[in-house]
């Protein structure tokens, strides 16, 4: 009588099978590892426990074992749960809508010339002000006060300063200045004026930039005047 005759079988696994199986789980590795390197490990966790509860669904329910099945949809729930947290956590936040305004200016304005606005600027953003001629780049003034009113953008000079030797200078300019809505971590980088060179080949007009930062809140179409105006001295 042989002696292996009253010990457990193991089935025998061919070789097309175990085939799948490796090919399953690089295909999972791969997969997992897109994921974290792309939603972080949140995402490549969750993905991983999806996949495994689709798997353990599928052979439960062919051999009828209600109990694993059951474990293996709550890994599915919560596979599916964690995936949707990453995807939502890893999408960037916009700046909030909020209705900010200039006020109403008269036409033309002089070369100096303080602009005050509608609308309460939101926590954790700052509004930019820049100006800009009928073409090329952009010029960052500073950012603007908040007052009980709104704010404003004091003491903004657009174009060419007037001289005593030529009082008309870029009169009937057409400028338009324009209201930036930022982050805080923006408007820190641009308020120091030493910090970022963006034309390093004109080092005097280092603060003209080729496109705007966060999302415009208001523009404001102006015609330059005569005259200096009505700037406060430094």
């Amino acid at each position: 009588m042989s002696s292996s005759s009253g010990g457990a079988r193991f089935p025998r696994l061919s070789l097309g099978v175990v085939a799948d199986v490796v090919g399953l789980v690089l295909a999972v590795v791969t997969v997992v590892s897109f994921l974290v390197g792309r939603g972080g490990w949140l995402l490549g966790l969750s993905s991983a426990v999806l996949v495994a509860g689709g798997i353990g669904l599928v052979l439960c329910w062919r051999r009828g074992r209600s109990v694993p099945a059951a474990v293996a949809a709550l890994l599915l729930v919560l596979g599916a749960g964690g995936a949707g947290a990453a995807l939502a956590r890893s999408e960037p936040a916009g700046p909030p809508v909020v209705d900010l305004r200039f006020s109403p200016q008269p036409d033309p304005v002089p070369y100096c010339h303080s602009y005050p606005g509608t609308g309460k600027v939101p926590d954790g953003y700052q509004l930019l002000i820049f100006d800009r001629g009928a073409t090329g780049p952009y010029y960052f003034h500073g950012v603007a006060e908040t007052t009980g009113r709104g704010w404003v953008a004091r003491d903004v000079g657009i174009g060419l300063e007037p001289t005593a030797a030529d009082p008309q200078k870029d009169k009937g300019a057409e400028i338009t200045i324009y209201a930036q809505l930022v982050t805080d971590e923006t408007a820190r980088v641009l308020r120091d004026r030493d910090n970022i060179t963006i034309f390093p080949e004109n080092p005097d007009n280092q603060w003209l930039l080729r496109d705007l930062p966060g999302r415009t809140a208001d523009t404001l179409p102006l015609v330059r005047a005569a005259g200096p105006g009505d700037c406060t001295p430094a």
